[in-house]
């Protein structure tokens, strides 16, 4: 029997990429055309992982749910045509995945973002000639914290599970990990909303080259 790998698999935002900061120009850039003055990142980082509709509600928190529903398609719309243009790496990330890249180390990516915003981003970025699994919530039944998208990810490289690691940010990227057997690692920055040294990780990194002394 062939022997299986160990698989490094990642959230995007907030993990890899600080999205964030292109959310934060959009919604500064609304709060211009509402006359309103702007809100600095911690409004709207630690909503960023949860959708444009929390990061608006935060943002403009007297706004009903009407003028909610307004912001959010100007918001999405803005965010399709800067996406690509307006990418935010964490220090680190390009000298990580080139170090699992150049050791044939497996690495993939596992998020809720949807496929119409992930796939042009990782294009980009080339990392989809880099990565060996991509899954979005289009790829799956449950999206996380349910298990499926990480086992899908590590049946799709013939991984092993107990040998194989799930990255995020988000106390939610934790369980996931739990929840699919594999070792979870917490990230200290992006958009958490709780203390990440309370989600009982494997493992906690500042950076994400601290991966390396992991592996």
């Amino acid at each position: 029997m062939q022997q299986k790998n160990n698989a490094v698999l990642f959230d995007l935002d907030g993990t890899l990429i600080n999205s964030g900061l292109s959310f934060l120009k959009i919604v500064n850039e609304l709060k211009d055309s509402e006359s309103q003055d702007h809100v600095d990142f911690e409004i709207v980082r630690k909503f960023s992982s949860r959708g444009a509709s929390l990061v608006l509600k935060n943002a403009f928190p007297d706004a009903s749910e009407e003028k909610i529903n307004v912001l959010k398609a100007k918001f999405l719309e803005r965010y399709t045509q800067i996406m690509t243009t307006d990418i935010h790496l964490y220090k680190g990330v390009k000298e990580l995945l080139n170090y699992l890249t150049e050791r044939s180390i497996s690495w993939g990516i596992v998020t809720n973002k949807s496929a119409k915003y992930t796939l042009p981003i990782l294009e980009k970025l080339n990392w989809h000639k880099q990565t060996c699994a991509i899954i979005c919530p289009e790829d799956v039944h449950q999206t996380k914290p349910d298990p499926e998208g990480v086992l899908k990810a590590l049946n799709s490289i013939n991984a092993n599970i107990e040998g194989s690691f799930y990255v995020g940010d988000h106390e939610r990227d934790i369980q996931t990990a739990k929840n699919a057997n594999v070792k979870s690692v917490a990230c200290t920055y992006g958009y958490y909303q709780s203390d990440p040294l309370s989600w009982g990780a494997d493992y906690i990194i500042d950076s994400p080259t601290e991966i390396k002394n992991i592996l």
